[in-house]
């Protein structure tokens, strides 16, 4: 039977190590952190069921945490209890309107910290029961099947119209457009059950071997001109000879995932930078850089799996799933990725991956 996760977030050691040891006698999976910022790494690979977080903290306050929460369309159903010292009605009234489910008093009883507990856990398992994680998603998950669906079925009703006379070069074109469509569906269909795993923290990366840098960039620009019509002429690259603590499944996801949304989001014309090089004795540091429509700074605080910015613009397909993976990768293999971006300028994603060690 799989444990109930709590995350316990409070910068005062002993207050948190209490609660811990607290939660772990009555069969709790528990994980904690110094600060907001600390939860939200956590929260990048790991799913809670209630979130037990104090409010005043350095680096980000809880107030600033649980409205990054609130705002991130899987995250935002989790139950919140705040710890305070004092109860002031203004902070009160604020964080309620927030999202709040409760409020515990420093210094409480254990009792009391664990009848809250089970109550808010009750109530969350049977929003989860209801609701699974695609519930809220319908459209984006409608649009990521049924565009290649429609151009797989649309193709074939055209093979299959007597009355068109198609010549065999059109035949040709329309299996293209088949095959193109059947991978785009096979890979979105990939990425939700990745993300699924991940949710329920299932997910693992392989590491099985070693990967070399360059060797990988080959079969990924390879892969890429095969999708994309004269798309892997785009992509300028300027990488050293290094080999990386990931497997070679994991790093050619990672790249192709990250070079394919920097075609998709740049003006045809623009070239796709991609740069890589020894950081330091134990990492080394790839440079992703594109000249497109870029991000907003309140859309990169949000960038989760349910989120694909500007869908009815770009319609563009895969950024919020095969992002998040990627971000999961890179960080169950002790690497580190960032995006820096403005608005209508472009993006530049740095990412820090172990050297492998001989």
């Amino acid at each position: 039977m799989n444990k109930n996760k709590i995350l316990i977030i409070d910068d005062e050691l002993n207050i948190r190590e209490t609660i811990n040891e607290l939660l772990c006698l009555k069969n709790y999976e528990t994980k904690t952190a110094n600060n907001g910022q600390e939860a939200l790494n956590i929260l990048d690979t790991w799913f809670p069921d209630l979130i037990i977080c104090d409010i005043m903290m350095p680096v980000m306050d809880g107030q600033v945490f649980q409205n990054i929460i609130k705002n991130n369309k899987y995250l935002s159903t989790i139950p919140f209890i705040f710890l305070t010292a004092k109860i002031e009605d203004n902070l009160m009234r604020s964080c309620f309107n927030e999202g709040a489910d409760d409020f515990l008093t420093k210094p409480f009883k254990s009792s009391e910290l664990l009848k809250v507990v089970e109550s808010k856990i009750t109530r969350f398992a049977k929003i989860k029961n209801a609701n699974n994680f695609y519930a809220g998603n319908l459209n984006i998950l409608s649009h990521e099947i049924n565009t290649p669906l429609h151009g797989i079925l649309g193709s074939i009703n055209l093979l299959m119209d007597d009355t068109l006379n198609l010549s065999q070069e059109d035949v040709i074109i329309f299996q293209e457009g088949i095959k193109t469509s059947g991978e785009r569906l096979n890979r979105t269909m990939q990425n939700i059950i990745h993300v699924e795993n991940i949710k329920n923290n299932k997910f693992t990366v392989s590491k099985d071997d070693c990967a070399e840098i360059k060797n990988v960039l080959k079969n990924v620009l390879n892969k890429i001109s095969l999708h994309y019509e004269k798309q892997k002429n785009r992509v300028v690259s300027r990488l050293t000879t290094a080999e990386l603590e990931i497997s070679k499944a994991d790093l050619n996801f990672i790249l192709f995932e990250l070079l394919d949304n920097a075609l998709k989001f740049s003006p045809k014309k623009k070239k796709v930078v991609i740069e890589g090089s020894v950081f330091s004795d134990d990492y080394y540091e790839i440079n992703i850089f594109d000249y497109g429509v870029g991000f907003k700074e309140e859309e990169l605080k949000l960038i989760d799996a349910t989120v694909q910015f500007n869908r009815d613009e770009r319609e563009q397909q895969g950024l919020g799933l095969g992002l998040f993976i990627t971000k999961s990768i890179i960080k169950k293999s002790n690497g580190i990725i960032s995006i820096a971006s403005k608005e209508n300028e472009g993006s530049k994603i740095s990412i820090l991956l172990p050297i492998h060690k001989k």
